[in-house]
This record gives C-alpha cells, structure tokens and sequence, in this order.
C-alpha cells in the first residue's frame, strides 16, 4: 500500500515539475519574440535634422516669396516660421490734425531744401510726416539733430517692430544639402535682401 501511495505521489510530483518546466519554457519564449520585436520597432530618430533657411520676410513680402518658391517647381516639402523680428527707428513729426496741414508743413520743408520724406497714411501717427526709418538709433539721433539745427524740433524717434518670417526646407539629407542649396540660389537673385542659410531644424 506504501508503494503505491510513494508512486502516486512521485507521478504528481513529476506532473507538477513538468507543467512548471513548460510554463517557464513558455514565458521565456514569448519575452524572446517580445524583445526580438521591440529591438525591430523602436528606432531612435535624431533630434534634429539637416535643414535650409530662406529668409527674412516681412508678412507684405512673404506671398511674393511663396510664389517665387513654387515656379521653380522642385517640390521640396518646406513650412514657414516666425524668425527674429526686426527693429526700426522712424523719425517723424507729431501728426497733424489732417492732410492739408501735413502739406502746408511740407512745402516750408521744400523751401528749406530738405526732400526727403513722406505723410504716414495709416495707425497712431496717421498724417504724421516720417523722415526715414532707421536700423539703428544713432541713425535716427543724427537726422534729428540735423534738423533741429534747422529750427524742426517737433520731431520724435519711434521704435517699432517688424513681424519676419522664414521658409525652411525639411527632408534635405547631409549628402545633398549643397546641391539643394544651389537649386534654390536664384531666390536670392529675386529677393537680394534674402539669403539662405544652411542649418538644422527640430524634427517634426
């Protein structure tokens, strides 16, 4: 009786040990293909990339600069992006109470010799009269002091802020970047402000 109650349970015991050893077997195969799958799925991109800049562009300029873009037809995939905005210095006049005051002030500027400017048309100094705008303020300071000599001292220097924007062109690998480069020169040829910038950008 001994025996066979030593047999049974030898028999569950092997049982036991085999389901465990085949359940174990199971489990390590599965995390295999598992890993084998991740290692396949999971690339690591750069984060960043080879890119072309086109720029700057004011927001009256950046159509034109659009359409120049798609006749050369190279259908490359680019985006526009703000860029760093530019300041100006514009001297001007307090505004005058309407157009015809503003023109009465320029003829005695014409009679003094001096040609060079223009009523603003629009904004907070509507009818004002601008004598240039500068990039530097020192610029500015010079003309005004020019024309205090000249008995204008009403004039004020205003800075302002230009909005500019830039193309960037995506998907240009590190092998063909020159040759991007020199496929879009003749832009610069139709804007001679821009230029292009050879760069890297963000990954999308």
């Amino acid at each position: 009786m001994k025996k066979i109650f030593f047999l049974f349970l030898f028999a569950n015991l092997f049982f036991a040990a085999m389901q465990f050893f085949l359940l174990t077997l199971h489990e390590r195969e599965i995390t295999t293909v598992s890993n084998a799958i991740n290692q396949e799925e999971i690339i690591l991109l750069p984060a960043v990339v080879p890119c072309i800049e086109w720029g700057n562009f004011s927001e009256s300029d950046i159509e034109s600069a659009e359409t120049a873009l798609q006749a050369l037809d190279l259908n490359l995939p680019h985006r526009q992006a703000l860029s760093a905005p530019l300041i100006q210095y514009r001297l001007h006049t307090t505004p005058f109470k309407d157009q015809q005051a503003a023109e009465r002030e320029i003829n005695k500027f014409r009679n003094m010799g001096i040609i060079s400017y223009r009523i603003t048309e629009q904004g907070l100094w509507f009818n004002a009269i601008s004598f240039g705008e500068f990039a530097d303020k020192q610029t500015a300071q010079i003309l005004q002091k020019k024309l205090d000599a000249q008995e204008i001292t009403d004039t004020i220097i205003n800075q302002h802020m230009i909005r500019q924007k830039k193309f960037l062109f995506l998907e240009v690998s590190a092998r063909n970047i020159s040759d991007t480069t020199s496929e879009l020169q003749p832009l610069t040829l139709q804007f001679p402000s821009s230029k292009l910038t050879q760069t890297t950008c963000e990954r999308l």
